[in-house]
């Protein structure tokens, strides 16, 4: 398997713990490291990079202080 797409699932595995104690709905993350582990090697850079991005997203979300 692409060393890429590994990353990128550890990435995601970490990041659910953080979600879940954030009360974050992560099905849409657990869908997307299913997706990761069964057909990572046929994905498009693109669709790899929307991935990376909404995990992007969510940590940064998770980071951003409260007001």
């Amino acid at each position: 398997m692409n060393p890429e797409i590994i990353d990128l699932i550890v990435k995601g595995l970490t990041l659910l713990p953080t979600l879940v104690e954030a009360g974050i709905d992560i099905t849409q993350r657990v869908q997307q490291l299913i997706v990761l582990s069964k057909d990572g090697a046929s994905l498009s850079d693109a669709e790899i990079a929307k991935i990376r991005a909404d995990f992007d997203s969510d940590l940064a979300d998770f980071n951003t202080p409260i007001p």
